[in-house]
């Protein structure tokens, strides 16, 4: 079991800390200030303990069972993260990112203001729900690990709490360090690079999951 549990959390922490969608989304609205950042991170949180209480209870072998429901999930993903890649695309591009205002002068447009759009915690939470590396971790990986003598329920039940305890403690890190470069993130042609490439990284990986998905179908 010791063998087994020491696999395991290896290869949550190889889930968690390889750069993803989560990630990037997280990077872009820490563009946009640390509480936006957190709020992203919470909406991760709370997406991926639904799929771990869905994992426990089998719903997701359940729906990895339908192949249409399965490819629709997937698709739906690509699409949610090339709308937010896009959006992230158009604010870095648009011209109404502009240094901070002096004094005696009036404050400048804030970066982004027409790209309003759902808040950092929907966004967040939306894009765990559908992103497929997450769902594969919960319908692949969990069972090729034994915590015997426990009970199914029991196993599935610890794994999942092991891995949302290592994602909760990623996300404390992460939002820890960026908040110690607060002031050089808010720069505009720092925010600028932020966003475009968050951006492109999203539209990238929403792209690719999207032409494997139709050319599998």
């Amino acid at each position: 079991m010791v063998e087994q549990l020491t696999a395991f959390v290896l290869t949550c922490l190889v889930v968690v800390l390889v750069p993803g969608p989560d990630f990037a989304l997280v990077l872009r609205n820490a563009a946009c200030g640390p509480r936006s950042a957190t709020a992203a991170a919470g909406g991760i949180m709370v997406g991926n303990t639904i799929l771990a209480l869905l994992a426990v209870l089998g719903i997701t072998a359940l729906l990895g069972a339908s192949e249409i429901l399965g490819t629709g999930i997937k698709i739906a993903g690509a699409a949610y993260l090339l709308y937010l890649g896009a959006r992230a695309l158009a604010e870095a591009f648009a011209s109404n990112i502009s240094p901070p205002s002096r004094p005696g002068r009036p404050a400048a447009p804030r970066a982004g203001r027409r790209f309003r759009g759902s808040s950092p915690f929907v966004q967040g939470m939306v894009s765990n729900l559908l992103n497929p590396k997450v769902a594969v971790f919960y319908l692949s990986l969990f069972p090729q690990f034994n915590f015997a003598p426990l009970p199914s329920l029991a196993q599935h039940t610890v794994m999942a709490g092991i891995f949302l305890l290592i994602a909760l403690a990623w996300y404390v890190l992460l939002l820890s360090g960026l908040k110690k470069v607060t002031a050089f993130l808010a720069r505009p042609r720092t925010k600028r690079i932020i966003v475009a490439g968050s951006g492109a990284v999203l539209v990238g990986v929403g792209g690719t999951i999207l032409t494997k998905t139709l050319a599998s179908a």
